[in-house]
């Protein structure tokens, strides 16, 4: 564990503890251990309070706490492996949000909500089926060092901070620091509603409603590292959705990467995406870029000092804006921290994005042109 933890104060953005160390600092394990098999219990509770001004038609001001993510999103769940001798392990996980203010479920109100899977590992590589992560949420984990903050670049297309997809079967393969995957659903998004982007689920009439695939190419040298990924998904989810046919597409296309200098990390990314559902203002075959650049820095042991700026262009519609975020955190301990973080969207004309990533929208949203400010005081605990 400590050479695991000592990477990442060493230049990571500390956000990557979660993805890269969370199972390691479990201090539970199911009794039901024993030598050719583990299931470990592991969890994040992130909470705090939350400030954000022009927030709707009034341009009033809100003061909460944010449901779906703060520094990092609130979560239990549960990994195992069994070894079946050969070099071939059975593996599964089963990850749930909630939100700490209400201990209700985020995702749509799903038990597993996040992540729910089952598959084999070898040396051939990993296969699994269920609900998943799409591939390009692990590319652009690779240079986005301030994400899932709840104020970040990200907020400019929060689908890349969640983007997971139900019925899909995924492979991998790692070596020595390259990773090659793709993925494949035949169904996504059965629970969320039309307008919040969620579709039909598998249908057995047409065979491109509501299919989703992405595949990624990853390269991680310790000292640097970049990735690039694209995922599509099929329309089908009719009346209200985003994509209500099966033959309108949404897709995206990243690059990014990160380098170490001492304690320091520097990230940076850029997105191609081409939409051709419902867009608002109303646009034909809608396309944006989207790029963005951080960084971290680690003073010291216990502090760590995050900034990022992110921009996005929409056709020539005025629909685009920018964030700036920061963020400093205080470790009180390998699994408790404080923290206070502050950001500001600036929206042109015909766009509304919300510096708020915390809640549903549009519960946060400020009118179209108008700039929005959040800061937040909260404290995290991982076990």
């Amino acid at each position: 564990m400590s050479a695991r933890l000592n990477r990442v104060r060493g230049g990571h953005s500390w956000h990557r503890l979660f993805w890269w160390t969370l199972p390691s600092l479990a201090a539970c394990v199911s009794g039901v251990s024993h030598a050719q098999s583990s299931v470990t219990l592991y969890g994040i509770i992130d909470t705090g309070v939350e400030y954000v001004t022009n927030v709707g038609a009034k341009k009033s001001s809100s003061v909460h706490v944010p449901s779906l993510t703060a520094s990092l999103p609130s979560l239990w769940g549960l990994r195992g492996k069994e070894d079946l001798g050969g070099g071939l392990s059975a593996i599964f996980v089963l990850e749930s949000g909630f939100a700490p203010a209400q201990g209700t479920l985020n995702q749509g109100g799903r038990l597993f909500g996040r992540q729910a899977y089952v598959g084999l590992a070898g040396r051939w590589g990993t296969l699994t089926l269920g609900r998943q992560y799409s591939q390009i949420f692990w590319a652009v984990l690779t240079g986005d060092t301030l994400a899932p903050n709840i104020f970040a670049a990200a907020d400019l297309d929060p689908y890349l901070t969640q983007p997971r997809v139900d019925n899909s079967i995924a492979y991998t393969f790692t070596s020595s620091g390259l990773t090659v995957s793709a993925m494949y659903s035949l169904g996504r998004d059965v629970a969320d509603s039309a307008p919040a982007g969620g579709c039909a689920g598998q249908s057995p009439t047409d065979w491109r409603a509501c299919k989703s695939m992405s595949a990624m190419v990853k390269y991680d040298a310790g000292k640097w590292g970049a990735a690039a990924a694209i995922d599509r998904n099929y329309g089908g989810g009719g009346t209200g959705s985003p994509l209500p046919l099966s033959s309108q597409t949404d897709t995206r296309a990243v690059i990014d990467g990160y380098v170490k200098f001492g304690n320091s990390t520097f990230g940076a990314g850029f997105q191609h995406r081409i939409n051709h559902g419902v867009q608002t203002p109303k646009v034909f075959d809608a396309t944006s870029n989207y790029w963005w650049v951080g960084g971290s820095y680690l003073p010291v042991p216990y502090i760590s000092l995050d900034a990022q700026f992110g921009h996005i262009t929409v056709n020539s519609n005025d629909a685009g804006g920018s964030v700036i975020a920061a963020r400093a955190m205080y470790f009180l301990s390998k699994g408790t921290a404080v923290y206070v973080t502050a950001g500001h969207v600036f929206n042109q004309r015909n766009a509304a994005f919300s510096i708020d990533g915390g809640v549903v929208p549009p519960a946060s949203t400020p009118l179209p042109g108008v700039g929005q400010t959040g800061a937040m005081v909260g404290i995290r605990h991982l076990f």
